[in-house]
Formats: structure tokens, C-alpha cells, sequence
């Protein structure tokens, strides 16, 4: 399975053989229980192994699988972005329909807004990124007003065939403990280098209510994220409970 799609600010690697990631999700597990390295140590120390167990593994992350019911893209449904002879699309968009129909596509989805994710992501960029510590200290230094949550797949078809009012109207946080349902305020997307391939959508939800109270209650132990997707819907449950990093919950 191919993950180049995802972004350099989130990524992660998928196994093609389901008993060889059995034994990775195996390893990865005592791994994570043992180092937690968004408390045992300072951002500017993590190693690539590090970011690997916050993006996989940490409690901000999580993939969730959800059953094809949708074809590939065709040149011709991307007509303002493609120019040229042919309107060929665009390397790694292009795909056959053989088989495309009912296989399983995973999706990454990640609490974004939290500070382990945004250090995890600043680290990469100052290791991999030719970023420097100073110019992306300012980075992690801008409040976050809003919760983010992040999804990303191996086909985001159904975001291009969708525009972000869509998915505002058809996404939603749902609050264990209070009840509530959250829409999101507004979601974006994030195209590459040619404005082409959607490869991150963003969804933003308020911090607070309207009278000014916290929309996440400090006692509150499951957040769940829903999206509906091609017919389907996907659901991720985020523990606050476990979002904790060395100053405190971190959402």
C-alpha cells in the first residue's frame, strides 16, 4: 500500500502483508508502552523512532479502514486544474478500476492541534525538512483558537469530488459525557505543490460554547470524530483521558 500521498507533516508507512503487521503492531505496542517519548523527553530530543510511535501509535493518532464504494478519478473530473494535451492525470492519481470496487482503504486521522503533534511535526521539518529550530520555535509559538483533527488516506478521492462545505456539513464531534455534538466551524483542504491532490483535510471545531465555557470538559473521556464518506461513515474515538504530554492535557 502506498502512503506517498501523505503530507511531510504526517507520516506513516503501511505493511501489505496482514501477518507481518500483526507482528509490527505487536513490537510497536511494547515500544510505545515502555518509551512515551512526549513525556519521558523534550521535543527537540525526539529521534525518527520517536515520531514514528506519536504518529502511528500515540493516543493522537488513529487509522481507521473503510470499505471502497467509490471509483478512482477520471482526468476529466479535475478539468480546472489539468491543462495540456490529453489532460493526463497527474502521476499517482491515476488508477485502474479492476478491483477498486469494495477493497479496504485506510484513513490516518490525528488530533492536530494538540502540542505533542505539533512538535512531532516541527521535529521532522527541522530533520528531514531543512527547517530551523528558531523558524519553527515561531510556529509552535501562534495560539491554536480551534481543535484541528487531521484526516488522510490512500485515495482521497471523495474529497476532491466534495468540496469543504460538505464535509463541514457532514463531520461532527461527538462528547461522551455532556452529550453534545460539535460541527466543525469551518474545514479546509491541503492540495499539493500543483493545487491538484488533496492531501490532508482539515477539520476545525470550537474550543468553547457560546457563553464562553469549554466545549471539552476536563473529565471528559472520549471524543469521537465521525465523518461521512461515500455512504460510509468512519468513527474515531480520541481518549482525553490519555492525551497528556509532560505539562498536561494536551488537546
Amino acid at each position: 500500500m502506498d502512503m506517498n500521498t501523505k503530507t511531510a507533516v504526517f507520516p506513516g508507512n503501511w505493511s501489505k502483508g496482514a501477518g507481518l503487521l500483526v507482528a509490527l503492531l505487536a513490537f510497536a505496542t511494547l515500544a510505545w508502552a515502555s518509551d512515551e517519548p512526549w513525556k519521558a523527553k523534550s521535543y527537540q530530543q525526539w529521534t525518527d523512532r520517536d515520531l514514528e510511535n506519536i504518529f502511528a501509535y500515540s493516543p493522537w493518532s488513529h487509522t481507521v479502514a473503510l470499505t471502497r464504494t467509490w471509483l478512482p478519478l477520471k482526468a476529466e473530473e479535475l478539468p480546472q486544474m489539468i491543462s495540456g494535451k490529453g489532460k493526463q492525470l497527474p502521476e499517482g492519481l491515476a488508477q485502474s478500476d479492476e478491483g477498486r470496487l469494495g477493497s479496504e482503504v485506510k484513513f490516518n486521522v490525528y488530533w492536530s492541534s494538540s502540542r505533542v503533534m505539533r512538535e512531532a511535526s516541527v521535529r521532522k521539518a527541522v530533520l528531514h525538512g531543512g527547517k530551523s529550530e528558531s523558524e519553527m520555535e515561531k510556529f509552535l509559538n501562534q495560539p491554536v483558537d480551534e481543535y484541528q483533527i487531521v484526516v488522510q488516506g490512500e485515495d482521497m478521492a471523495p474529497f476532491v469530488r466534495k468540496d469543504e462545505r460538505f464535509y463541514q456539513a457532514n463531520a461532527y464531534l461527538q462528547l461522551k459525557k455532556t452529550k453534545q455534538k460539535i460541527s466543525p466551524s469551518h474545514v479546509r483542504y491541503e492540495r499539493d505543490a500543483q493545487g491538484v491532490r488533496v492531501v490532508a483535510v482539515i477539520f476545525f471545531f470550537p474550543r468553547k460554547t457560546s457563553s464562553g465555557d469549554p466545549v471539552i470538559v476536563a473529565d471528559e473521556k472520549s471524543v469521537e470524530f465521525n465523518c461521512k464518506i461515500e455512504g460510509s461513515t468512519f468513527r474515531v474515538n480520541f481518549d482525553p483521558q490519555k492525551m497528556l504530554d509532560q505539562v498536561g492535557p494536551d488537546l
